[in-house]
């Protein structure tokens, strides 16, 4: 793993900014021609020699995610039940808590593992594709306990 990029507020806004104009959930956007084209505006905008991990771990960090709708024409490799449970076991091998981030070398020996062992060919963008697809919803965030009232009686 690549240490994390440190972002100014410029550089955030900027990033944000690229996000925005791509137009695409952040999920759908590793491995297509439009990340690769925000991954090298954002390095003539901010001088940084990010790659597509670092960026990604960036715009995890630092950006508003959007109201982008999904691309329908986007779509998972069909997969099995049977290589569902070996892309699972796989992620959970090679994720950090089950999350794999694009680009990264985790992500490369997952794929490679995981088309050792389904006997299937797929490229980068249809790995990710599938690893989004069958990661599950995600948990929605416990409820929020109410704080008690504390009356301030000094007198």
């Amino acid at each position: 793993m690549k240490p994390a990029l440190k972002l100014s507020e410029i550089e955030q806004e900027h990033l944000q900014e690229l996000y925005n104009a791509v137009g695409a959930p952040r999920d759908e956007l590793p491995y297509t021609p439009a990340y690769e084209q925000l991954i090298q505006d954002f390095q003539d905008r901010t001088f940084k020699n990010a790659d597509g991990e670092q960026v990604f771990a960036a715009l995890l960090k630092y950006g508003r995610s959007g109201s982008f709708a999904s691309d329908p024409e986007v779509i998972a490799p069909p997969m099995s039940e049977e290589q569902v449970k070996q892309l699972k076991s796989v992620l959970v091998r090679h994720g950090s808590s089950g999350k794999l981030l694009p680009y990264s070398d985790a992500f490369n020996s997952a794929r490679n593992e995981f088309n050792k062992v389904s006997g299937q060919t797929l490229s980068e963008a249809d790995f990710w594709r599938s690893v989004i697809k069958n990661s599950g919803r995600r948990r929605p965030p416990p409820p929020r306990k109410k704080k008690a009232v504390v009356d301030d009686d000094d007198e």
